[in-house]
């Protein structure tokens, strides 16, 4: 799937669901989704996330043990498989229960699906128009680190997710 219709489909979900302050409650939008959202006690701390379709019932569980940031990204990259994923029945095994992990692999992006579900994370948390306006409303004395701080800080997203997503969206702050 391109970029760009990742990109407009978190911008649609953020526009159907009247969503426009920061950050975006990801928990509060998977559950007005439909989808059951629950803390997890995973015995491999390098799982920080699942997603479960079963019965057409969606269910996203995430790793407790992880930072508040890690966690938001998790749901709502779990939410991407949702999105995106969950109507193509030749990516499961099992079609009664469909399950898609989110561990040490996905962030690598060496699969294609998880680069799709970090793509939709990244549009969905932290989306294009969201990032043009704070960028105007930066001072413009800020250095580029104090500038990734205090987006990062606002998105409510680490400063390494955000500024992978300013390059990805263009934007040269000298940080690659």
């Amino acid at each position: 799937m391109e970029l760009k219709e990742i990109e407009r489909k978190a911008e649609q979900i953020l526009k159907d669901n009247d969503i426009s302050s920061l950050p975006i409650d990801v928990l509060d939008l998977s559950i007005k989704m439909g989808v059951r959202v629950e803390a997890i006690d995973f015995e491999n701390d390098d799982v920080s996330g699942i997603f479960i379709l079963k019965n057409d019932k969606p269910y996203i569980g995430y790793n407790k043990d992880q930072g508040k940031n890690r966690v938001r990204f998790t749901i709502a990259h779990e939410l991407g498989h949702y999105i995106l994923h969950s109507e193509n029945q030749q990516l499961f095994i099992d079609k009664s229960k469909k399950v898609m992990y989110r561990d040490a692999n996905s962030s690598t992006g060496e699969l294609l699906l998880e680069r799709e579900a970090n793509s939709f994370a990244a549009s969905l948390l932290m989306p294009e128009f969201m990032i043009e306006k704070e960028l105007i409303n930066t001072p413009q004395n800020n250095s580029d680190k104090d500038t990734i701080e205090q987006l990062a800080e606002k998105f409510s997203v680490s400063t390494q997710a955000l500024s992978f997503r300013l390059s990805n969206l263009g934007y040269d702050f000298g940080l690659f």
